[in-house]
């Protein structure tokens, strides 16, 4: 939000595929934690890749990235944010996404 962008919060990856569901807002792109209650986010993700296979999403945890493909709960060649993380850090990641998805448009 401080870098200007438009902010939904769903608490869980259940909740996240009714706000994608609903359409009565644009969505750009996804950042999910890795580690999440009901619907983590790795089954998220296949869920957002089959509903919407041109929706980025960036994942985000305090475990490292390899720990986590290691572990079965991210793909490898997905994009990720290990936390912490500045703000400046993560808003500059996701305008990379953003911009990437406009090339490809």
């Amino acid at each position: 939000r401080e870098k200007g962008y438009s902010v939904l919060e769903a608490q869980n990856g259940a909740k996240a595929l009714e706000l994608l569901a609903d359409r009565s807002r644009p969505i750009d792109l996804v950042l999910s934690d890795v580690v999440m209650p009901e619907l983590g986010g790795r089954d998220l993700g296949h869920e957002l890749a089959r509903r919407e296979p041109d929706l980025p999403i960036l994942y985000m945890s305090g475990y490292t990235g390899d720990d986590v493909v290691q572990r079965g709960l991210l793909d490898p060649e997905a994009p990720f944010q290990q936390k912490p993380f500045s703000p400046e850090g993560l808003a500059r990641k996701v305008r990379e996404m953003l911009d990437s998805r406009k090339g490809q448009s």
